[in-house]
């Protein structure tokens, strides 16, 4: 169990990823891609990429919504959230490294 949380404890600290994370907890609302990349200044296909190994680890959920910007001519979107995940493993992870 402590490796695990150690392991998921890195892979959510990664520094992107942690920007990531911080922008939907400080947004607090589902955010499209190009929401969360300008808002963490990062390029839009590497946050693309974190936030598939997000999703993918389970501290992420996404579903596709219509955008409402409107040149966007009803096209859909793929909107991300936090999961509780994110408390839990940080939670862990800080109990573990305190000792």
């Amino acid at each position: 169990m402590k490796e695990e949380v150690i392991r998921e404890g890195l892979i959510m600290l990664h520094p992107i990823r942690w920007k990531i994370i911080n922008a939907l907890k400080r947004e607090n609302r589902p955010m499209y891609i190009d929401e969360i990349a300008k808002l963490i200044g990062e390029d839009r296909r590497l946050v693309s990429f974190h936030l598939s190994t997000l999703e993918e680890h389970k501290f992420l959920n996404s579903e596709f919504k219509l955008l409402k910007k409107p040149q966007s001519k009803g096209k859909a979107g793929r909107f991300y959230e936090l999961t509780d995940k994110v408390d839990h493993v940080l939670k862990d992870f800080i109990r573990i490294i305190q000792g």
